[in-house]
Order: structure tokens, then sequence, then C-alpha cells
């Protein structure tokens, strides 16, 4: 009986295992097909956004240089000037109808937002003009930190022409100036961190090099 037993639960365990190998090659497959079509999409995402930060831009090509470039930003530029808990995460060069480089999009992250992780899309020109900036993703409060998705702030960064861009709670004045989310001082500090790091990487990284 007690032999039994045991061959029943080697005999049940045998049929597990087989059942876990073929749902796992399973999901591997569906993972595979999926794959593409799930790039292509964020592809689409993420190209939709640079159209809206750059109009005048036609294409936006791929730069192996530039990809390597933005691999390297946090430690040669962005940590030794402050800017903490930012990656580049992607950089394409900007190109008019006729293909001349006229600028460049990236996508930011910065991981200091009051709900986590913020991710926007900016536009920078070769003459040094901000041409715009959208939010990707985030997670801020409702009625607060939210509002960094609404024109009346992110539509501040563009037609900026500066180095550097810092938030007011008293009213801009100056050109690199911009006025801060009321309530919502982290989220303004991590967006406009996170714009600074994209000035700093290419200012100081890409055109550097140039």
């Amino acid at each position: 009986m007690a032999k039994e037993k045991k061959s029943s639960i080697i005999k049940d365990a045998l049929i597990l295992f087989i059942i876990t190998i073929i749902a796992g090659v399973s999901l591997g497959f569906v993972y595979e097909l999926t794959l593409p079509v799930i790039q292509e999409q964020e592809l689409k995402k993420q190209t939709e956004a640079y159209g809206a930060i750059y109009p005048d831009a036609a294409k936006f090509a791929a730069d192996d240089n530039l990809t390597k470039l933005a691999g390297e930003a946090v430690t040669k530029v962005l940590e030794p000037n402050g800017l903490t808990g930012n990656t580049i995460d992607a950089a394409f060069v900007a190109l008019d109808a006729s293909g001349k480089k006229i600028g460049y999009v990236m996508t930011i992250t910065s991981g200091n937002g009051y709900g986590g992780a913020i991710s926007l899309s900016l536009g920078y020109s070769l003459d040094g003009v901000i041409q715009g900036m959208e939010i990707i993703s985030m997670n801020e409060s409702p009625g607060f930190g939210v509002k960094a998705k609404e024109p009346e702030f992110k539509d501040q960064f563009k037609g900026k022409k500066a180095d550097q861009i810092e938030f007011t709670k008293t009213g801009a004045t100056a050109e690199n100036q911009i006025d801060a989310i009321s309530g919502a001082t982290i989220t303004t500090t991590a967006v406009t961190n996170a714009v600074n790091s994209g000035l700093r990487f290419i200012n100081d990284l890409v055109e550097a090099g140039n």
C-alpha cells in the first residue's frame, strides 16, 4: 500500500512538472508573439509625444553616439551637477523635411516625484531654445501634482532659452524662470530638474563633444 501511495505521489509530481513546463513554454511563446506589438505601440506613443513637443521636425532619427552618451549622462553630467535621481532614457536627432539636423528630442525620467517616477519628453533646438515639454507618465496627487500635465504649467517651458530653468512661487520675471504649481513643490522640483537634466545632457555632453 505504501509503495502504491509513493508511486502515486511521484506520478502526480511528474504530471504537475510537465504541466508547468508546458505552461511556461506557452507563456514564453505568447510573449514572443506579442512583444513586437507592444514595442510598436510604445514606439508610436513615444513618436507622438516627440511630434507634439517638436512640431517643426519631420522625422526623429536614432544615432548610436547619442544613445551611448545618454547611457553615460548620469555619471558624467547629471550627478556631478546635483541632478540625482534623473536618467536620460532615450535621445533622438530631430530632422527637418530636407533631412537637416535641427535639434534633439529626449525622454527623461525623474525618480523624485511626490508619487514616484515622472517621465517626460523634451524638445531642444540647436539654437538653444526649448521646443516643448510633455509629461509621458506620472503618479502625482490629483488636484495638485497632476497639474504638471496641464498647459498652464507645461507650456511655460516652451520658447525658453536658458542653460538652466528655475521655478518661483512669486511670479516668473526672468527668462529662465517658470511659475511653480501651487501646493506641489515636490512635483515642480522633479519636473524642473528633469528638464534641466536634458539641458545639461545636450549642452555639456552632446554638443560639447562636437
